[in-house]
Formats: structure tokens, sequence, C-alpha cells
């Protein structure tokens, strides 16, 4: 929790700067980068507790951060982010339903010698 304070902290200080002239940060980049980061971070801890809609989570995130700074050319409109939102997802659902309990399922017969 003390890492997600720093990071409000820092986008705070970026928003400021952005706002005096420092920093050329449009507040669509914040919330973007903002979203990105919690996108990211959801997708990681699904993944971690062996669920695959994690990867939706991820995949989106990865979009955001691409869209935000502007990575290969995207520049999404509303339609396209909400487009690319439910396209992840749908991702991640196929293939937790594809692969079930089966994904990264670690035995503990496996471990006794």
């Amino acid at each position: 929790m003390k890492a997600f304070a720093v990071f409000l902290i820092l986008l705070g200080v970026l928003a400021f700067l952005g706002v005096f002239g420092f920093m050329n940060l449009t507040f669509g980049f914040i919330i973007g980068i903002f979203f990105g980061i919690l996108f990211c971070f959801e997708g990681i801890r699904e993944l971690v507790g062996r669920k695959l809609i994690g990867v939706g989570s991820l995949l989106f995130g990865i979009f955001l951060f691409m869209r935000a700074f502007k990575l290969f050319g995207i520049n999404a409109s509303f339609s396209q982010l909400f487009l690319g939102f439910v396209a992840s997802y749908l991702i991640g659902i196929g293939l937790q339903i594809f692969f079930g309990k089966k994904f990264i399922h670690i035995k503990k017969e496996w471990f006794n010698d």
C-alpha cells in the first residue's frame, strides 16, 4: 500500500509540473498511466492467484500504456478504448474457460521425495 501512496505522490508532483509548464503533461496522459498501472497490477494479482482472466486485465493495462506514450502510433478514441477493454477481457475469459483449473496447477506429490 505504501508503494501505491508513493505512486500517487509522484503522479501529483508530475501533474503540478505540467500545470506550471515544466513538463508537457495532459490530464488524459496522467489518467492513462494511472489506469494502466491499476489494470496491470490487477492482472498480475489474478495471474498469481492462478486465474487466467488476469490476462485480460494485463493486456488492457499494456494497451493503455501504449496509448499514453503513443507507442506504435496508437492514438485510440473512446470507442476504440472500450472495444480494446472488451476484447482483452474476452481473451482472458476464453483462456480461463479453455484451460480451467489446469493452468499452473502444482501437485504436492511433485515435491515429496
